[in-house]
């Protein structure tokens, strides 16, 4: 199902952009999400293409957009973004114009109300913001709008609407279960079993979601069967919770416009999810995984996705990389989307994604330098140093692992070695 879809980006004059013209294509895998990744060192305006993106369906993100908008040439700036809306091409845009810079704003969405039903969604989330312990009272149980903060990256996780929404779940059940309704009870528990099984097929443990009453009710985990409070637990459970449990409470809280098997399963709709460097606080391991898992999860939305880890990159198939270099003061594409492999080798992804080609730490790659300058001289007649270029080779062999830098220096040590003996002949 690709009812709706982002096909384009066009920005003009706008943070790190001087003119930059994306092309989204689609998935090629029915079964997974489509997925679009954008890399980049700092400064080449990951973040702010998420944020053109997503603001053109809600005004969270235009106060820091237009703090990043050059307004010296008022009618050139801003941008748009080209979407498909079943079968019918829209253009969503916001430019500066006239003497004010204010926003000019065209067929933008709107935050729909909360008895609205919705055929279309936009979900924004940061890896910087995690979950925390929330004590809930009788007056405050009360969910609000799904789509309230919905794609504003700063505020979109709810901590206290989240536990809200696992105490009530869990309340019917229990009440659905003393009464013998146990397909209500199955019901209320299936999104929250949902969640549970993902983060503890992410990290590696069992992890469940319990009703804790001390000093008031509030929400607490067990890990591994250990029972803990939210606060206590590691930062990278906390991030992963935070975003995935919202996502997740928000889709089912929405009236959705579809057909019945839409209505009911809350993971096949067709939603736009924005997600920025969600591999804050993740160990590597865990990197490896988030991202397949949401592949797989949510096979109808289309994902973009921020990141600087090449285990993120490396961990799904069919993915589209989106590169971004420095070209003088500006910020440009470099070359067109690739299909991400999972197949490629992390030192592959380095080199050819981040531009990464040095393997080992400064003091290695100097010498490294230094010893293929002596050598290359030392072939070509030169230069003779010898003596330094035993040093080098010692200095590398007295590593505390020496075997993989050997390995790379081995055929220039065996050629130097010949030269020796030939000279001492």
């Amino acid at each position: 199902m690709e009812d709706f879809r982002i096909e384009s980006l066009e920005i003009n004059k706008i943070g790190a952009f001087e003119h930059l013209k994306m092309d989204f294509p689609k998935k090629t895998d029915p079964d997974k999400a489509e997925i679009h990744i954008l890399t980049g060192e700092n400064g080449t305006g990951k973040t702010t293409i998420l944020e053109m993106l997503a603001s053109c369906a809600d005004d969270s993100n235009d106060i820091r957009l237009y703090k990043k908008f050059r307004i010296n040439n008022l009618e050139s700036v801003g941008y748009s973004v080209q979407v498909k809306n079943h079968g019918k091409k829209e253009l969503y845009e916001k430019h500066i114009s006239g003497i004010t810079p204010h926003f000019k704003r065209f067929q933008t969405f709107e935050e729909p109300e909360f008895t609205y039903a919705v055929s279309k969604a936009f979900f924004a989330y940061s890896g910087n913001r995690f979950a925390k312990e929330e004590l809930i009272n009788e007056s405050s149980l009360q969910l609000e709008n799904p789509f309230k903060n919905a794609i504003d990256f700063t505020k979109s996780i709810d901590h206290k609407q989240l536990s809200i929404w696992i105490l009530s779940n869990k309340t019917h059940a229990l009440i659905a279960n003393e009464n013998g309704d146990y397909e209500s009870k199955n019901t209320y528990e299936k999104n929250i079993q949902k969640i549970e099984n993902i983060i503890g097929e992410i990290i590696g443990q069992e992890i469940k979601f319990v009703l804790q009453t001390r000093p008031i009710i509030h929400v607490g985990v067990k890990l591994d069967g250990v029972q803990l409070s939210i606060d206590v637990l590691p930062d990278g459970i906390k991030s992963i919770i935070s975003w995935l449990g919202d996502l997740v409470r928000r889709l089912e809280t929405m009236s959705w416009i579809g057909e019945p098997n839409e209505v009911n399963n809350i993971f096949e709709r067709n939603f736009i999810l924005f997600l920025d460097e969600i591999e804050v606080h993740l160990h590597p391991a865990w990197q490896r995984k988030i991202l397949p898992v949401v592949q797989k999860l949510f096979k109808n939305a289309q994902i973009f996705i921020s990141t600087h880890s090449p285990f993120v990159v490396g961990s799904v198939d069919g993915a589209w990389i989106h590169k971004l270099k420095k070209d003088g003061a500006f910020a440009v594409l470099d070359g067109k989307p690739t299909p991400s492999e999972d197949a490629e080798s992390y030192e592959t992804i380095l080199e050819e994604v981040f531009g990464i080609k040095e393997r080992f730490g400064d003091e290695i790659e100097l010498k490294l330098r230094e010893f293929r300058e002596i050598t290359k001289k030392i072939l070509k007649g030169k230069d003779l140093r010898m003596e330094e270029w035993d040093n080098l080779v010692s200095f590398f062999e007295n590593q505390g692992r020496p075997d993989e830098i050997m390995a790379l220096i081995t055929p220039q040590v065996r050629q130097i070695y010949r030269i020796k003996n030939q000279v001492i002949a």
